[in-house]
């Protein structure tokens, strides 16, 4: 999918949000290997984070504000943005909050093939909460990679955990046109709001 993208005609002035697990943070090899991989489609990479992230790595990178937003700069033109940040491009807001919980953190090792940050702390919700009065609680989007506790249970017969009851807050706090996550590998719009992203890549502009 991330191929298809190279006969677009894309420039640094596009942007590709990612719903986390980008797989660009994870090892040395895997690293280079993205780079170069998201270097060729050329356009800007904004993620947030997922649960398959190695935020040792992550966590390295300086911070820098982009586009109104905290982020850590992976690349020149790929950057992590922190949770509860608000990010603005074209007049679009963006409330970001990624992490999920790891349902196979059993059988992972810490600091090797998982990390606890992977799950959506409070500090991170009061981060979000603090931005979005700045803004009349109201944004554009909403991109996570988990998602709220009703639309898990409903939507697709998981269990709730602390990520997604985290969530579940965020729901009632902030308006917003369109939510977007990843995590559950569906392609599925679930309500006229809210829409899981796996293999699609989809155009914002449909969405205006």
């Amino acid at each position: 999918k991330l191929l298809s993208l190279k006969n677009k005609n894309l420039s640094y002035d596009d942007y590709l949000i990612i719903c986390g697990d980008a797989g660009i943070c994870w090892s040395s090899d895997i690293l280079n290997y993205f780079l170069s991989l998201y270097s060729s489609i050329g356009c800007t990479i904004i993620f947030v984070d997922g649960n398959h992230e190695n935020f040792d790595m992550i966590n390295q990178y300086p911070l820098v504000e982009y586009h109104g937003a905290l982020m850590h700069q992976i690349d020149t033109h790929i950057f992590h943005v922190l949770r509860g940040e608000i990010l603005t491009i074209e007049n679009k807001t963006f409330l970001c909050l990624g992490g999920a919980t790891s349902i196979d953190k059993m059988h992972r090792t810490p600091h090797i093939s998982w990390w606890q940050d992977e799950e959506i702390t409070n500090n991170d919700i009061n981060n979000a909460i603090c931005n979005l009065e700045k803004v009349n609680n109201t944004v554009d989007y909403v991109i996570t990679h988990c998602i709220d506790t009703h639309t898990v249970i409903n939507a697709f017969g998981f269990r709730r955990d602390i990520c997604t009851d985290q969530l579940t807050f965020i729901d009632k706090v902030v308006k917003y046109k369109h939510w977007f996550f990843g995590h559950y590998h569906f392609d599925r719009k679930i309500t006229d709001k809210k829409t899981c992203l796996y293999q699609e890549i989809i155009d914002l502009s449909d969405f205006d």
